[in-house]
C-alpha cells in the first residue's frame, strides 16, 4: 500500500465517529476499515489520480445506519421492510438493466413459508407470505435489523460519480481487466444483535 494512501486513510478514519453520529448516515467500509467513502470518491475523480487503482478490487460493504420501517398486510401476508431514504446511495449496482440480486438462503427460524423472489431494488424489501406472528416477532426487533450490501470495486462511474460493482458501465476511472476477478455483489437482512442473517440475495460474477 503507498505512502500516499496510508496518509488520506488515516485522515479519513479520524472524522468517522462524528459523521456517523451527526448524519447517521450509511456505514461504509473498505476492506473491514470503516471509512467515509464521498472523499475517496472525490479524491479518485481529481484529474491528477486518474491513474490511481488504489480502490481497485477492494472489497465494501455498506450497512444501514437508521431503524428500518415496516408495513404488514394481514389479508395478503406481504411484509415491508424499507427505508425512506435511499440505501448505499454512493454505490451503483442496477445501472446493468439485466442485475438483479436472487434470493440465495432464507432463515426459517423468522420465516417458515417466505416465498423466494429475485430483487431490482434493495432500500424497499418485499416479503411474500409472511404470517401474523412472524411480523409481530420482526417488529419486536426492528431496532436490530439492518440492511447490508457488499461487492468489489469496479470503477468509477462518469455519468453519476458512483463507485460501480457491475465491471461494464461508462467509467470515468476504470480497474484493470482481470478475466478470473469476481464481481458477486450480496445483499443481506440482518439482526444485528444476534449477528444473523434473515434472508441473503445473491448476483453471481457480475
Amino acid at each position: 500500500m503507498s505512502k500516499l494512501f496510508c496518509i488520506f486513510f488515516l485522515f479519513l478514519n479520524t472524522n468517522i465517529y462524528a459523521y456517523s453520529e451527526l448524519y447517521e448516515s450509511d456505514l461504509y467500509y473498505l476492506d473491514e476499515n470503516e471509512v467515509l467513502l464521498y472523499k475517496i470518491l472525490n479524491w479518485w475523480s481529481i484529474e491528477d489520480n486518474k491513474k490511481s487503482t488504489e480502490f481497485c478490487f477492494n472489497n465494501i460493504k455498506v450497512r444501514s445506519n437508521k431503524t428500518l420501517n415496516l408495513a404488514y398486510n394481514k389479508k395478503t401476508k406481504i411484509l415491508k421492510i424499507y427505508l425512506k431514504e435511499d440505501f448505499s446511495d454512493l454505490i451503483s449496482i442496477f445501472d446493468n438493466k439485466n442485475t438483479n440480486l436472487k434470493n440465495e438462503y432464507i432463515n426459517k427460524k423468522y420465516f417458515k413459508n417466505l416465498k423466494a423472489q429475485s430483487i431490482k431494488k434493495i432500500n424497499n424489501i418485499t416479503l411474500k407470505n409472511i404470517s401474523a406472528g412472524e411480523y409481530k416477532r420482526i417488529n419486536k426487533i426492528k431496532n436490530n435489523i439492518a440492511f447490508e450490501l457488499e461487492g468489489k470495486v469496479a470503477g468509477l462511474l462518469a455519468y453519476n460519480g458512483k463507485i460501480s460493482f457491475d465491471k461494464s458501465g461508462d467509467f470515468l476511472r476504470q480497474c484493470p481487466q482481470k478475466p478470473n476477478e469476481k464481481f458477486d455483489i450480496i445483499f443481506k437482512i440482518l439482526n444485528m444483535k444476534t449477528k444473523e442473517i434473515l434472508v441473503k440475495y445473491l448476483s453471481k460474477n457480475n
